[in-house]
């Protein structure tokens, strides 16, 4: 009885969130809205939203480059928080990475890059993040 609960939770995992594309140590994008579970961690994230993006457009000179911040919700062992994560993080002293239970998520890449010629909603959104493990 306990292998087919095993099994079933195993598949389940697989079905919903291929644990090959979350990796710890492997960097991962997801969209606005999503969230994912590591199959063999205790941690699952969610992007929430976007909470500014005024990063100068790459078809622009700008006098400063701007910067972008996104919410995520992190829950790991059924512990869970809200973090902002900055592309600025000297700016508002908003982190581009936090330490939460015994892992490390670091903002790598805010996606799309703003361009004058086109517009973008929410939706469009994604974030590229990195988690670690910290010493437990």
């Amino acid at each position: 009885m306990f292998l087919l609960l095993m099994v079933l939770g195993l598949i389940s995992c697989e079905s919903e969130n291929p644990c090959e594309s979350y990796q710890l140590g492997k960097s991962f994008e997801i969209q606005v809205g999503e969230t994912i579970a590591f199959c063999t961690e205790p941690i699952t994230l969610s992007f929430s939203k976007v909470t500014e993006d005024s990063r100068c457009p790459e078809n622009v000179v700008c006098i400063w480059q701007g910067l972008a911040e996104v919410e995520v919700f992190i829950s790991v062992n059924a512990t869970e928080e809200t973090f902002l994560l900055s592309t600025y993080p000297t700016f508002r002293n908003i982190p581009s990475e936090v330490t939460f239970g015994n892992y490390k998520i670091s903002l790598k890449e805010v996606i799309p890059y703003p361009n004058t010629t086109k517009s973008y909603t929410e939706k469009d959104y994604s974030i590229q993040l990195l988690v670690e493990k910290t010493e437990e």
